[in-house]
């Protein structure tokens, strides 16, 4: 009787033990994913969080030029060789200047800075598998405007 008692209690001891396993090997599963999903969610937050800097930091070049134009009524040459020079070191490619005021206008007139490009980033690119679809890079174009009033 003893013996039989002792066998059950063995054989009932390793089933409970192999059950706790199976759960854990879920939960170990279910908090792997987690990882890295929050992961995934991160490296696209950076590459985001990168291109917000890269657009304020063209929003104060742009506002430094409208001040400029401000003051003498137009988008003089060489301020405008200065400007296209700190918006490439900001990382803007393809930079056109169409529709910006590049006549002297008189007092009170209206100025423009128009401002289009495209700025290079990490986020979500089409691609096959999960790595180049996460970290890829590409461009994306954005546009600038600025207006207010001579001062000349």
């Amino acid at each position: 009787m003893k013996s039989r008692r002792c066998r059950q209690s063995v054989r009932h001891k390793t089933m409970r033990t192999a059950s706790r396993r199976n759960g854990s090997i879920m939960n170990v599963l279910a908090a792997c994913i987690c990882i890295l999903t929050m992961t995934i969610i991160m490296m696209a937050f950076m590459g985001s969080a990168g291109l917000l800097n890269s657009k304020a930091a063209i929003s104060q070049i742009a506002r430094k030029y409208i001040l400029r134009m401000e003051t003498v009524g137009y988008l003089t040459g060489n301020d405008m060789m200065e400007l296209s020079q700190e918006l490439t070191e900001v990382g803007v490619v393809d930079l056109d200047l169409t529709g910006t005021t590049l006549n002297q206008v008189d007092y009170g007139s209206p100025i423009l800075l128009v401002i289009h490009g495209k700025i290079s980033g990490q986020m979500a690119v089409t691609g096959n598998d999960l790595f180049r679809t996460v970290f890829g890079e590409t461009y994306y174009e954005f546009e600038e405007r600025r207006m207010s009033t001579a001062k000349n």
